[in-house]
């Protein structure tokens, strides 16, 4: 007999001896990981060293020095590349279902509607040629989004009814935040696979209601100079808290990090404000109807034409100052995230980010909507495409974990009061 044990999760089984060939792959009956079975060399018989001790001293030779012990070698790295081989023609058939059935249902499907939306951005998104998995059940979700439901039901009538009441939910809801943001990222690790290893996240509510909770409270105390701390600390607990099987990820970004990147947006604020405004100023002072603008009595013509232009100029604005801190934290954020040794790499760029948002805006205004699809498609795949793994060895020398299973509870009511926990 010979013992054949799985790397992942350590369950063996006693098997007749050469039944399992050497180099065969093997699937865990417990984990489902696939592995080579290498046979162990047998112990080596006792030889009678001690009665024979004297005679092998006699004999043996003169002992030679040891030889020097080579010194290890580093594993070597190589860059894995996500793919993303969805297409927008495939997901229009999902999304126009899951939408058509979530009007006839008054939102009842949307669970469902969520898990085959998840399942398909999953297995269409490949790592080192391995797609992903979304395992959840729609069932667990759909109590989770009755139980939102009614909470949502009963902060609406308590707004409108009594005032006293609708602070009272609002106060709790903001207390239950830091409890639906974890149980939320339970949930959605659990339910999340690569090869056949799920995902996990730490239960830790101390952590979370001092990163969710206590850091909000104090931003009008510090006059909003706490959050870009806040924020390098929620990104810390969502990155350190998370695992892969038994193997957690590491971050090792600074909040000086995070300092420098909110300072930068607010120098293109203050750059924008003192060059951009102004210039707008000039020229539709001055070119409108050959400048007569200026020239006329009519003072308060001109006024309206530049008010109206610089008007128009801050939507702009806001909106490249939003993407750029929206892309600098993504790439920082994944940048200083590892796992296993091995390092993330994302090169997300502003102006490339900034189109793919402005076009797909004006492409779903233009088709009322029917290209949303075509537009998360485009984006998921840009994602992808600048997102890579610096891999120091195997990807399959990590351990799968043994789970529990966790209520969906606090994904669907985070859903419903637009909860977002993405890195």
């Amino acid at each position: 007999m010979e013992m054949v044990s799985c790397p992942h999760c350590r369950f063996s089984k006693e098997m007749p001896a050469g039944r399992v060939p050497e180099g065969a792959n093997v699937t865990c009956p417990r984990c489902g990981g696939k592995f080579v079975f290498v046979r162990q060399a047998p112990p080596v018989a006792d030889l009678g060293v001690t009665e024979l001790s004297d005679q092998v001293v006699q004999a043996s030779p003169p002992a030679l020095p040891a030889a020097p012990v080579a010194p290890r070698r580093p594993a070597a790295s190589r860059t894995l590349r996500f793919n993303f081989t969805g297409t927008a023609k495939e997901y229009f058939g999902i999304w126009i279902v899951n939408t058509l059935l979530k009007i006839v249902t008054l939102g009842g499907y949307s669970a469902w509607a969520k898990v085959r939306k998840r399942r398909w951005f999953f297995g269409n998104t490949l790592l080192d040629g391995s797609p992903f998995d979304y395992l959840a059940d729609p069932k667990a979700l759909f109590r989770g989004w009755l139980i939102g439901v009614l909470a949502f039901l009963l902060y609406t009538a308590g707004t409108h009814y009594t005032p006293t009441i609708a602070s009272f939910f609002g106060f709790a809801f903001f207390l239950a935040v830091p409890w639906l943001v974890v149980r939320s990222r339970m949930f959605n690790n659990r339910n999340s696979t690569y090869r056949n290893i799920r995902f996990t996240f730490q239960e830790e509510y101390q952590e979370a209601y001092l990163v969710y909770a206590g850091l909000y409270t104090l931003l009008p105390f510090t006059l909003g100079l706490i959050f870009p701390y806040m924020i390098y600390r929620q990104k810390k607990f969502l990155v350190e808290r998370s695992s892969y099987g038994r193997t957690p990820f590491t971050f090792d970004a600074t909040a000086r990090d995070y300092y420098m990147l909110f300072l930068k947006a607010a120098g293109w604020l203050v750059l924008a404000f003192a060059v951009v405004l102004p210039l707008t100023y000039y020229v539709v002072s001055t070119v409108a109807e050959g400048g007569a603008l200026l020239a006329d009595a009519d003072l308060r013509k001109t006024q309206v034409v530049v008010g109206a232009a610089m008007a128009l100029m801050l939507p702009f604005l806001y909106f490249f100052i939003v993407i750029y801190v929206q892309t600098a934290l993504a790439n920082l954020t994944w940048n200083s995230t590892g796992i296993g040794g091995s390092r993330f790499r994302s090169a997300l760029r502003v102006r490339d980010m900034a189109w793919l948002y402005l076009s797909s805006a004006v492409a779903i205004f233009l088709s009322l909507g029917l290209l949303i699809p075509w537009a998360s498609v485009r984006l998921a795949r840009y994602r992808f495409e600048t997102l890579t793994v610096e891999a120091v060895g195997d990807l399959e020398g990590f351990r799968a974990a043994s789970q529990l299973d966790i209520d969906a509870t606090g994904e669907e009511i985070g859903d419903i009061f637009g909860i977002d926990v993405a890195l």
